[in-house]
């Protein structure tokens, strides 16, 4: 593993404890940001070969990074649909 892989998931799960402790601030969903860390994470070992799976890792980030700022679109909710963009990822690897 990596040193970035290391401390992408390290920040990850310092958001979801921050997250389940409770802890806001202002808008921010801490959830999502833990999510958009850890798809980065693995999006950083992806990167050298362009395929269809890091292309969806790529949508999965920027939806969770939407989600995390408190972008809202109708009623769709991008948590929801960035988890749906991974798991597609994976089926088609």
């Amino acid at each position: 593993m990596s040193l970035s892989f290391n401390i992408f998931i390290i920040l990850a799960l310092i958001a979801f404890v921050l997250a389940a402790t409770g802890w806001t601030y202002r808008k921010t969903d801490l959830i999502a940001i833990g999510l958009a860390l850890w798809a980065l994470s693995i999006l950083v070992g992806h990167l050298s070969s362009i395929t269809v799976s890091t292309l969806l890792l790529i949508l999965v980030f920027i939806a969770f990074v939407a989600a995390a700022i408190g972008w809202r679109y109708r009623k769709v909710n991008l948590i929801a649909v960035g988890l749906a963009l991974w798991m597609l990822s994976l089926l088609v690897t």
